[in-house]
């Protein structure tokens, strides 16, 4: 079993729960409630699995994730999630996560995929998995004819933020945001800012510098 576990959830009740479960068998569990502490964290105390929220603030989980496992390569990932959705798992994938665990498991599954991770196995549902390659498969490979703006909106959605946020980070209204996604849909195919974000990581579009400093 490992001993040090970093949760990474910006839910207090969520945090509190899992902290004392983990707690009760055995692991000692250190805290973050942001990406960018995660990040930090993982890179002192180098704990044997990091429990990653996705939605957190200051930097994603996906995107907190990638730089841990550029940084700390030894630091296992698994991804605490509410979707299972295949351009959500297709991210997770290629941030470098070794599994996921969906926030609606019972304590058993929690702890079983934990362990798997934490012995070096990955925890993936097989059946999630073919889904999102089937989707990814059937995703556009073109990703021509996008606009520097239409990018920096991309890059600025990748983070998380609300339209009336891009928008004020890019000196534009909220609904000249909501035009340029429209026209970003239609361009790469996709129905979800997920899937976009998805596809111009996959393409190369954007990147975590550029979305850092757009």
């Amino acid at each position: 079993m490992s001993e040090n576990i970093l949760v990474v959830e910006d839910e207090p009740t969520l945090l509190e729960t899992l902290t004392y479960n983990l707690t009760r068998q055995n692991y000692q569990v250190y805290t973050a409630t942001d990406g960018v502490t995660a990040v930090e964290m993982a890179r002192e105390l180098h704990p044997d699995v990091v429990i990653m929220d996705i939605h957190l603030p200051e930097l994603t989980g996906i995107e907190a994730t990638r730089r841990i496992r550029h940084e700390c390569e030894d630091v296992r990932v698994l991804a605490l999630t509410a979707y299972d959705e295949p351009a959500y798992v297709h991210a997770l994938l290629d941030a470098g996560v070794d599994g996921f665990i969906l926030k609606t498991a019972e304590l058993s599954e929690l702890y079983r995929a934990l362990n798997e991770v934490a012995i070096g196995h990955q925890a993936f549902d097989e059946d999630t998995l073919e889904k999102a390659a089937r989707h990814m498969e059937a995703m556009p490979l073109q990703v021509e004819g996008l606009t520097d703006r239409e990018i920096e909106v991309l890059a600025h959605a990748r983070h998380g933020l609300t339209n009336k946020e891009i928008g004020k980070a890019l000196f534009i209204s909220d609904r000249t945001v909501q035009g340029h996604l429209k026209n970003i849909y239609e361009k790469l195919g996709v129905a979800t800012r997920t899937e976009a974000v998805t596809v111009a990581l996959q393409h190369g579009l954007i990147t975590l510098d550029r979305g850092e400093t757009a």
